[in-house]
């Protein structure tokens, strides 16, 4: 590179600064980039202002985004049209988006609540039809909500008015989202809107003359908006949020101030306190992890946490407790080891300017909080953390339990010196079962971001992961992991595809929670299970080396394959012979199979 990468702005900093940041970009490689996706842009509107600002919305992710050019107005001849451009050479994403005049016709009179009601019907239809098309090129599909009118001649009671146009995009927009759930990302625009400001989110003179809905202001928004929800597409989120407690989760310090000294939940310091612990349950019972990351004296700390009057938080809220005297980047690199987790998942927070300062230098990929000194502005400081709050599954609703869970089973290993004994101890149960609709999200994201133990690491959208697993020559099954402490949920993942007398293992995943456990011992199990149902003679596995993933070089030796060839970068090829039936299951786990 010939010139410093810029760094990611913030929306607040206005779409001027956003153009300067991507002219900056330029057309230079950059080494930090973790994945590269084509993004089309299929809108009712003129998209050039949004398109624009996607590249600049990647930086916060370590995104490169690049966006094949579509003319306004051509959705459905750009997806129905055999013979367009995307058809032939389909993107990684396409992004769906219309306007509130889209919904209504010329001649639509506000007020006619049975009109409002067909034209619903038309618009759900009409999008969904999309979500479709989409699917059959392969691209992963992103639908933003419609953002209602600024001005409704329903007044203050629009929302409420059947038959007015704010009703109608209210009631087009929760339909959109509740059909999404499991097929496509959903942008609620109207939520960002309302955040934003909804006098504030048009500029009645840019629609009229260029037709682009979104003020320019409003537009940096709109692209963090869209690029986080393909960052939860690719598993690129900050999946932990580490906190400082002293003047942080309470106002005080507990060493000096005493347990009933700390201003929580009472008065307007102790209650904007309060308020920003109920956030951060939020976010945990969404999936994010909690941890704690203190200088304070372990004993202390962990008294406070459970003693404190007025706690929202529970100890039992967090994976994980790192108190004492070391730098604050020792203490995360350690919570990191004890979760599993790599720093670019983990987000800082803490009062201290100086302590921020030594993490950031200490710990580039950890996102630091920069935290305003304001106790009630907590929440919204780490609110604005791209990818945090952007849509963790249901799926995941479990995961703060499966992490600390973690550290139940480092104790666990502590009191046994023998590995089997351990294995044992953990009173493993293991159910692998075929990838279907409900399973394909969480497969989806497993396949985005599981980085250690990954012997492929072929990303796929899941657009993509749907088309190979509806192959009738392809076996995919998910892996669910529960043990004495905590039920972790779908955490494994394989895709194998016949070819010939031979089945080629073409993913096989686990999430860091469980590695070490011989639990991919089950889905190769599985998989050679099939294969000798098939007639195959033989089940192939790829080691595919990357920067995260040497832990895994040797898996398949391990699991009695041979090493067949290896090349120079790295690759190597493993042979499994299924002569004498498919390969042995752990002992370690009590295992259900129910794979098809």
């Amino acid at each position: 590179m010939d010139h410093e990468r810029p760094a990611a702005p913030r929306p607040a900093d206005g779409y001027q600064h956003w153009q300067a940041v991507a002219r900056a970009i330029g057309t230079d490689p950059d080494p930090m980039v973790r994945r590269s996706v084509r993004v089309a842009l299929l809108a009712t509107f003129t998209g050039d202002f949004l398109t624009e600002l996607l590249p600049v919305a990647a930086l916060a992710h370590r995104l490169e985004i690049r966006t094949p050019a579509v003319p306004f107005g051509q959705v459905e001849q750009a997806l129905l049209d055999a013979r367009s451009p995307l058809r032939d050479d389909p993107p990684d994403y396409v992004v769906l988006a219309g306007t509130a005049t889209d919904l209504v016709p010329a001649d639509f009179r506000p007020g006619d609540a049975g009109a409002a009601k067909r034209l619903c019907d038309e618009a759900v239809a009409r999008w969904t039809r999309l979500w479709d098309a989409a699917a059959e090129t392969g691209a992963q599909a992103v639908q933003l909500g419609f953002a209602p009118p600024a001005v409704d001649p329903s007044g203050a009671a629009a929302w409420r008015s059947p038959g007015s146009v704010s009703a109608l995009v209210r009631e087009v927009n929760q339909r959109l989202s509740e059909q999404a759930a499991g097929r496509v990302r959903f942008v609620d625009v109207e939520r960002l809107a309302a955040e934003y400001g909804l006098a504030r989110w048009t500029d009645a003179r840019y629609w009229y003359r260029l037709r682009q809905p979104c003020a320019l202001n409003a537009t940096p928004w709109l692209a963090a908006a869209v690029v986080d929800a393909i960052a939860v597409d690719l598993g690129l989120t900050r999946r932990c949020v580490v906190v400082d407690l002293d003047d942080t989760l309470w106002g005080g310090v507990v060493g000096q101030d005493g347990l009933e000294g700390l201003q929580l939940g009472s008065g307007p310091v102790g209650e904007a306190y309060a308020d920003f612990q109920r956030y951060l349950a939020g976010l945990a019972s969404r999936g994010v992890v909690l941890a704690v990351c203190s200088k304070n004296d372990p004993e202390l700390a962990e008294r406070a946490l459970a003693e404190v009057p007025g706690m929202i938080l529970r100890r039992e809220d967090f994976a994980a407790v790192s108190a004492g005297w070391e730098p604050k980047s020792r203490q995360l690199a350690g919570l990191a080891r004890t979760l599993r987790l790599a720093p670019d998942a983990l987000v800082f927070v803490d009062d201290n300017p100086a302590e921020r300062a030594e993490v950031a230098a200490a710990l580039p990929d950890v996102a630091v909080v920069d935290l305003p000194t304001a106790p009630s502005e907590y929440a919204a400081a780490l609110a604005a953390v791209p990818g945090l709050a952007a849509g963790t599954g249901t799926a995941d609703a479990g995961r703060s339990r499966s992490y600390a869970a973690l550290a139940q089973a480092e104790a666990l290993a502590a009191q046994h010196h023998d590995l089997g004994d351990y294995l044992r101890g953990l009173e493993m149960t293991a159910s692998v079962r075929p990838v279907d609709a409900a399973a394909l999200p969480r497969a989806s994201e497993l396949v985005g971001k599981t980085n250690q133990f990954n012997l492929t690491t072929r990303r796929r959208t899941q657009a993509e992961l749907a088309a190979v697993i509806a192959r009738t020559d392809t076996f995919a099954a998910s892996l669910r992991l529960a043990d004495r402490f905590a039920d972790h949920g779908d955490v494994g993942l394989v895709v194998a595809v016949a070819t010939g007398v031979e089945v080629e293992i073409d993913t096989l995943l686990l999430s860091c929670r469980v590695i070490g456990r011989t639990a991919e011992r089950a889905l190769v199990a599985a998989v050679g299970r099939w294969a000798v149902a098939r007639g195959a003679c033989r089940l192939v596995g790829r080691y595919a080396p990357t920067d995260r993933n040497a832990l895994v070089r040797d898996a398949y030796l391990d699991l009695g394959f041979r090493l067949r060839d290896e090349n120079p970068d790295g690759t190597r090829v493993f042979v499994y012979d299924l002569a004498n039936g498919a390969p042995a299951a752990s002992p370690y786990l009590k295992e259900t199979v129910d794979a098809g």
